[in-house]
């Protein structure tokens, strides 16, 4: 047996290996941790910021990306000489920067049979207008010249409460289809004005209410972030009576009408049931 001044000698050594082999370990991992760090691939849809238009989509070398007004059923509606204007936006893999969710991305097939990359099921395009040449050149990165052309073309954003969308829409009253911009919410829900609130705006709050407005629910949200071509001042909010337990609820008005969704579309996207109900109820047109 060692007695107690060996067994000190030969323990302390071991002691300074074991702290010399363990900080070497955690340096090797702070490194291999630093290294993963670094070579991390930058994202290939991130956002970008823009004074007048908010936070928007952009590719990996800050391209700004646009949606279609006309693209509400999710599917490409720029084909021809549009196509050449507007170039779908494909990315196999997206990786996406903060602020955005990579669930929010799929993948659809235009109609020639080329993949085009669709965020929240709205399909994704470049700007490239013609040049004093006619060749069509993609605009810069930072640029946002695409914005709000035709009022059809609109910046992405992940915040939009309210979109402008474009399609045909049959009226329920002459049975005449129609090509037609309205609002819809983030979900591609349509949204519904009543006339009788601009007859009667004096009782908006009541003028649907019962089974009414268990036909045609209230739209409201807690901020309203828009397109470019809608403006904030357009936009009010009425308080209605008939909240739970009696109790006030906000509801949105456009243009001084309150906004309404409409029970038979099923809260589905691209359902447009509800135009010219009873000659009374009709899509929110801008």
């Amino acid at each position: 047996m060692l007695r107690p001044s060996c067994y000190a000698r030969f323990i302390r050594p071991l002691v300074w290996v074991t702290t010399l082999l363990t900080g070497a370990t955690l340096g090797l991992g702070a490194c291999q941790h630093a290294k993963d760090e670094a070579v991390a691939p930058d994202p290939t849809i991130k956002l970008a910021t823009n004074a007048t238009l908010g936070p928007h989509l952009v590719d990996a070398q800050g391209n700004t990306i646009y949606y279609f007004a006309r693209d509400l059923s999710g599917t490409n509606n720029c084909t021809g000489g549009c196509a050449s204007v507007w170039p779908a936006f494909y990315e196999a893999s997206p990786r996406v920067g903060d602020g955005l969710s990579a669930a929010d991305f799929t993948t659809i097939t235009t109609s020639g049979g080329q993949p085009q990359t669709a965020y929240r099921g709205w399909p994704m395009y470049y700007y490239a207008p013609a040049n004093a040449s006619g060749q069509h050149v993609r605009e810069l990165p930072g640029e946002v010249k695409g914005d709000n052309v035709g009022n059809v073309w609109f910046t992405m954003r992940p915040d939009y409460s309210l979109l402008l969308a474009r399609t045909s829409v049959s009226n329920k009253t002459s049975g005449q289809a129609s090509v037609k911009s309205f609002l819809i919410d983030s979900q591609g829900r349509t949204l519904y004005t009543f006339a009788i609130d601009q007859s009667s705006p004096a009782t908006q709050s009541t003028n649907c209410s019962g089974g009414c407005i268990t036909t045609w629910p209230v739209y409201s949200t807690a901020a309203v972030n828009l397109p470019s071509a809608l403006k904030n001042s357009d936009f009010g909010t009425i308080i209605r009576n008939d909240g739970a337990y009696g109790a006030g609820r906000p509801q949105i008005t456009y243009k001084g009408m309150p906004l309404y969704y409409y029970a038979s579309d099923q809260a589905t996207r691209n359902k447009v049931e509800g135009d010219g109900i009873g000659g009374v109820w009709a899509v929110a047109a801008p």
